[in-house]
């Protein structure tokens, strides 16, 4: 491996504004997004850019204030976190999955000033919140194509003392450029994380450290300015897919909005339209693009990486997707919402199968004793995954219990404990076995889910699977493993035939603890909004 991988790059004291406004200048006419077949370029992105802070302005925000942004991915998200940077404030995304319960305790904790949405959401979900958050003052309520086709529904209401605006009637027609010198240790992006346990924690992430990940990242992807085009599914309001888009702004990128990524149909003509440099995806998707036809058939000559993310991608599975894109092509990245995200990368010309990668240049990756939470495990042994460095959130919003738990100081650093189990080899690269709360005991052995998982995918009639567990009523402290099956489509042989096979299967190639004792086949797995497999709705449904 080259030295310079382990070299922590120079930041520039750049924001998002900062870089979507030089490029207006040096990369005019260069499409920067495009969405449904149209492209803005980067002089109309820093324009509008300028007309929406105006907008947020004349509404009353200031520096320091929240923006909160209930959107797929859309040209009004890219813009308003521009806008929203531009004026110094911080952006906080809501899932348009979010129920009215869900929304309004993100609200009152991140205290948003003004929501923008879309309006089908403005008339289910939003209207119920308000009234309920005190900060929130305006509503912007946008259909998907207002920006480009300059037409939109109008709104001028106000609800419980909430205004709520059209973006196409109050977008000014033009606005004076807004500088706002923004500090690189300020808040640029409140990200709430998944709250699988309790309540979703606000995790504060400063423009130093999202765009010191970005370029700790570029040392693998080596983006080259000004020449990439992006196609990237993953939404927006997740980490994964904020990080692959202020990459591409960072770097005067082409990116291609993808509102529905399950839309697979669309997504290849888009990808047809424009030969994409670079994919970014999680498996899941990646699974249903290399089950298309249209997508088997595109030209990937031009393709210099396929990036992978969020979830475990089964080795038969790569040697599926690189069959289609090409071979040293495919790269998996880890890492979570708390690191901005990316803390390892397992790079396409050293790719390790089966391994997450090895540490970012500037990142230091311990393995810890899960007990105590400071003993170094030895090298092929699992513990808790420790991670510090530039990318490292400051903490989470007004929780400074949920803080102190999970950012620690040890040996004079500050260290983020991940939740996720792994060992480390003698090369660095690092292995996750899985996340803590799904690591299941049976006979007081481990069982990593993922590991189950990756096995029993490489059966040719499974589609998806999961492994699960339930507390085992017979021998408390341990569990059950329960594994769901998803089938192929046009699997016609019996759920009992495929049954036997599968136990066969499993006892050949795993240890007797490892093998599920309770098989459910179900139509699909289910995926949360980001399309990771949701192991807590099976768990639900059992």
């Amino acid at each position: 491996m080259g030295k310079d991988w382990h070299t922590l790059p120079e930041l520039p004291e750049k924001t998002l504004s900062d870089y979507v406004r030089d490029y207006a200048t040096q990369f005019p006419d260069r499409e920067a997004l495009v969405f449904l077949g149209q492209a803005l370029t980067y002089k109309q992105l820093d324009a509008l850019a300028d007309r929406m802070a105006a907008l947020f302005a004349s509404q009353g925000a200031r520096e320091g204030d929240v923006l909160g942004m209930q959107l797929p991915n859309t040209p009004q998200y890219v813009i308003g976190f521009i806008a929203a940077a531009r004026l110094g404030m911080v952006t906080t995304s809501i899932s348009p999955l979010m129920t009215p319960p869900e929304i309004t305790h993100q609200a009152n904790d991140a205290r948003i000033k003004i929501l923008m949405t879309l309006m089908p959401f403005w008339q289910t979900s939003v209207q119920p919140v308000l009234g309920k958050v005190p900060s929130l003052g305006t509503v912007i309520v946008s259909g998907p194509m207002d920006i480009l086709t300059g037409e939109g529904d109008a709104l001028d209401t106000t609800v419980e003392g909430v205004t709520g605006i059209s973006l196409h009637d109050h977008l000014p027609e033009a606005a004076e450029p807004v500088n706002t010198r923004v500090d690189m240790g300020k808040v640029l992006y409140l990200q709430y994380t998944g709250g699988t346990t309790g309540l979703p924690k606000g995790a504060r992430l400063t423009s130093r450290n999202l765009f010191m990940n970005n370029l700790q990242a570029n040392v693998f992807y080596g983006y080259r300015t000004g020449e990439e085009t992006v196609a990237s599914a993953f939404p927006l309001f997740h980490i994964g897919g904020a990080a692959v888009l202020f990459n591409a702004l960072r770097t005067a990128s082409t990116f291609l909005l993808i509102p529905d990524p399950r839309d697979i149909d669309h997504f290849v003509s888009e990808m047809n339209s424009r030969t994409p440099t670079v994919l970014a995806a999680v498996p899941a998707l990646y699974q249903m693009l290399c089950a298309n036809d249209t997508f088997k058939s595109l030209d990937f000559s031009g393709l210099r990486m396929a990036i992978s993310g969020a979830a475990p991608f089964g080795k038969e599975e790569v040697k599926k997707l690189e069959s289609i894109v090409g071979a040293g092509k495919f790269c998996e990245v880890y890492g979570m919402t708390e690191t901005s995200p990316v803390i390892t990368l397992n790079p396409a010309s050293h790719f390790k199968e089966a391994h997450v990668g090895i540490p970012l240049p500037g990142t230091d990756v311990r393995i810890v004793d899960a007990e105590d939470g400071e003993t170094l495990m030895p090298l092929g042994e699992p513990g808790e995954i420790i991670a510090a460095g530039p990318q490292v959130m400051q903490g989470y919003l007004e929780m400074p219990e949920a803080t102190q738990k999970s950012l620690r100081e040890v040996d004079g650093k500050i260290w983020m404990y991940t939740g996720d189990v792994g060992v480390m080899d003698e090369d660095g690269f690092i292995r996750v076995c899985d996340r803590s709360k799904d690591m299941l005991i049976v006979g007081g052995y481990k069982v990593f889910s993922v590991e189950v998982e990756s096995k029993v995918q490489s059966l040719p009639w499974v589609a998806m699977c999961a492994v699960v567990g339930r507390p085992d009523t017979q021998r408390p402290g341990n569990d059950v493993v329960q594994l769901y099956v998803q089938l192929m489509p046009g699997s016609d042989r019996s759920e009992s035939d495929l049954k036997v096979e599968l136990e066969s299967f499993c006892r050949e190639n795993m240890s007797p603890y490892k093998v599920p004792r309770e098989v459910f086949f179900i139509d699909a797995i289910p995926l949360t909004s980001v399309g990771k497999m949701d192991k807590k709705a099976l768990r639900q449904s059992a």
